[in-house]
């Protein structure tokens, strides 16, 4: 979890100790009732406050943004959940036990980890990254300590002393959190940050959309879910019994990408009824034709298809795609069918998107999108070769993820032509740049 930072980590000890006995020292000179449990209290604190925001300093350094996670109980179940609950529970336990000021303690358990988490997001010198169940487990680890604490102490606190400047300063600082967060930090919300297996329905629906493709052709194993932003960009991780995996877009099942590679060479692909070994590029097309009508007969009412050789590092073969075009522009609807030697389905990509979209009459052109990109590369440099740049089709996509209005986008491809490559010719692969076709403001 701490991967190379126990020289941090050992640097901070020593630091925590020092000022824990400083704490003490000072806590004894003014005569404080409890000064042994100040150096634990202030040892520990400064060990929180060092690995929240120290460690790893800067490596954020991007937009103002915190995770929102709506699965509440997720945490309790990751090692890096537990480790947020257990870092709080000394603090709140030897705040109680230097305080015996119950109320102070409590809003500062509850300050504290908000303060933390605003602080990841919005300052670039921080380390970590802004998350609401780091701060659900910090809060819960901060109570249990208090809880503790009082137990310890048999309940003989002050339970008045400081109470009102306590809450009067929570409040303040939680009103200042609140604006700070409206104004300053983007919020993006989740299902849960880590990858969890399906539930009845989202099986369901995995099994239903394997069934569309390939029948009963192949058993559905494990499936699991990562969580997308806000409810969307998330995908569904299928893994078959012939030791493959596919992935569908979820939520929605719009989308679905397989390749079945199987540990099995012999076996790999789809059997394709009626088909043989095919030896030209018409053959792969009358096989994935034969397929096409089998299992989405609807991509025969395409505008366009095409088949072309492929020879890359999963094999050679062909494929086939079919598209829904309008003025030019390739809408969501498309089915791409990849064979491999054998004449077997290989490969497959399929979005059951819409086939019609009703998009501005004016749209930029495919040289103005690479003029776009080009000038844009081309901003501080200082080198005389220019960047390499090219508009690939015209296709659509939606805003927010899945669930926004639709959009027309230029994807350009951009070569550094001043790159030298590594020794294995790596390094220098051109990169994406997405247009707005409408507007023709750069994209993400």
């Amino acid at each position: 979890m701490f991967r190379d930072d126990y020289g941090f980590l050992g640097g901070l000890t020593v630091v925590a100790a020092v000022l824990g006995g400083a704490a003490w020292w000072g806590a004894r000179r003014w005569r404080a009732e409890h000064a042994f449990w100040w150096l634990p209290f202030v040892f520990c604190l400064t060990g929180v406050l060092g690995v929240t925001l120290a460690l790893r300093s800067g490596e954020g350094g991007g937009a103002a943004e915190c995770v929102i996670d709506h699965q509440l109980t997720e945490p309790l179940h990751t090692t890096q959940g537990q480790w947020n609950l257990a870092m709080f529970v000394p603090v709140g336990l030897f705040g109680t036990l230097a305080l015996r000021r119950p109320v102070p303690v409590l809003a500062g358990v509850l300050a504290l980890p908000c303060l933390i988490e605003l602080t990841q997001a919005v300052a670039p010198f921080a380390g970590g990254i802004c998350d609401s169940a780091d701060v659900e487990m910090n809060v819960g680890g901060g109570l249990t300590g208090l809880a503790v604490g009082l137990l310890a102490v048999r309940g003989r606190v002050a339970w008045r002393a400081g109470a009102r400047s306590a809450l009067v300063l929570l409040g303040v600082l939680g009103l200042l959190g609140a604006v700070t967060v409206r104004t300053a930090v983007t919020l993006n919300h989740v299902d849960g940050s880590s990858v969890r297996d399906a539930d009845g329905d989202e099986r369901t629906a995995a099994e239903r959309a394997v069934r569309q493709a390939f029948g009963d052709r192949y058993r559905v194993g494990r499936v699991q879910i990562s969580p997308g932003l806000d409810g969307y960009n998330g995908w569904m991780h299928i893994h078959f019994a012939g030791g493959f995996t596919g992935d569908l877009m979820w939520p929605g099942g719009r989308r679905l990408t397989v390749f079945t590679n199987t540990v099995h060479p012999s076996e790999a692909g789809f059997p394709v009824p009626g088909a043989s070994r095919p030896r030209t590029t018409e053959d792969a097309y009358r096989i994935a034709r034969t397929y096409m009508r089998a299992q989405y007969p609807w991509a025969a009412s395409a505008s366009w298809h095409a088949t072309r050789v492929v020879h890359d590092s999963e094999g050679a073969g062909w494929v086939t795609s079919w598209r829904f075009k309008e003025r030019g522009v390739e809408m969501p609807r498309s089915l791409d069918v990849r064979l491999n030697s054998a004449g077997r389905v290989f490969g497959l990509s399929v979005d059951l998107g819409p086939r019609h979209l009703d998009l501005p009459a004016l749209l930029i052109s495919a040289r103005r999108a690479e003029e776009i990109v080009r000038e844009d590369q081309n901003k501080g440099r200082t080198d005389a070769s220019g960047p390499r740049v090219h508009a690939g089709p015209l296709m659509t996509e939606r805003t927010r993820g899945n669930t926004g209005p639709w959009r027309a986008i230029w994807s350009v491809a951009v070569t550094d032509t001043g790159c030298v490559p590594d020794a294995d010719g790596n390094g220098c692969e051109p990169s994406t740049v997405e247009v707005d076709a409408r507007t023709g403001a750069l994209l993400g």
